[in-house]
């Protein structure tokens, strides 16, 4: 049994259903780390030009320079002001991302599927859409007040149209004869809308879910400039008034590594949901 395994193992080996497996895994990580050392070096180099300008071509006050930038961004982590800047922003944009990915994708989903209705709807809200968002901004506050809800009001909106036009549009594109078929065959409408119907939309929602990340921040950085307390908006908004050029590029370092935290969570949970299409 031994030298029969055995065999099987280098029979496998020799016809090559092994060895290319592994060395895809090999060149795929070799890739990522290709990849990894050219941002590296990209941000190193964006960085060292940066200083290298500084005070040289460009004034100091309206650029700062990284190492000044660095050490506004530790002295500002010390302090509880800050946090509570941060975890207010948080909120604000964790809500309103949350809102906005369900309405868009409940909308979408139901415009698509009813196309009549689609038909109809469509067209008032890509009117919606062509308002300026920040023209809303004041209108969320008399709404709302100046809490966290104008600002997730604001985030939320932004979300929703990033939302629904992705799954609206993969609601569109999904093959109706395919459906057809598995109807045909018996399939329940839950079979096909797990088989059929989520499969062709996974795509066009991971999507809409990476798009509103990035889009969701703009929404609640817009509402605590036009009016708040507190957030990092707030900080942002007051560093510009006393010209802090440091503090204000503390400030946008502190939202990218915000939305760049919550990038990696999408994309984390959508190598979950989707590892079906790696297997």
């Amino acid at each position: 049994m031994k030298l029969a395994g055995q065999h099987e193992v280098s029979t496998a080996v020799a016809s090559g259903d092994v060895v290319p497996d592994a060395r895809g895994r090999a060149g795929a990580g070799s890739r990522r780390l290709v990849v990894l050392t050219t941002q590296v070096v990209a941000v190193a180099v964006i960085l060292g030009l940066w200083q290298l300008l500084s005070g040289r071509v460009i004034a100091t006050f309206l650029i700062s320079n990284p190492a000044d930038v660095f050490k506004k961004l530790a002295d500002l982590l010390q302090t509880s002001a800050m946090w509570q800047n941060i975890s207010t922003t948080v909120q604000e944009l964790v809500v309103g991302y949350a809102l906005g990915v369900v309405g868009g994708a409940l909308v979408g989903w139901a415009l698509g599927a009813v196309r009549f209705a689609g038909s109809v709807f469509e067209p008032i809200i890509n009117g919606v859409n062509g308002i300026p968002k920040i023209a809303l901004a004041p209108v969320f506050l008399l709404w709302f007040g100046l809490g966290i809800w104008s600002k997730v009001a604001q985030a939320s909106m932004v979300v929703f149209f990033v939302m629904f036009y992705n799954v609206y549009m993969g609601m569109r594109s999904v093959p109706k004869p395919l459906t057809d078929v598995v109807h045909v065959m018996g399939a329940s409408r839950r079979y096909v809308v797990r088989k059929v119907i989520f499969p062709s939309l996974a795509v066009p929602i991971f999507a809409g879910l990476k798009a509103g990340v990035p889009f969701a921040m703009i929404g609640v950085i817009v509402g605590e400039f036009v009016a708040a307390d507190k957030g990092v908006g707030y900080y942002v908004l007051e560093a510009t008034q006393q010209y802090d050029a440091a503090g204000l590029f503390a400030g946008i370092v502190i939202m990218v590594v915000m939305v760049l935290i919550g990038l990696t969570i999408v994309n984390a949970f959508q190598r979950r949901v989707l590892r079906w299409q790696r297997d």
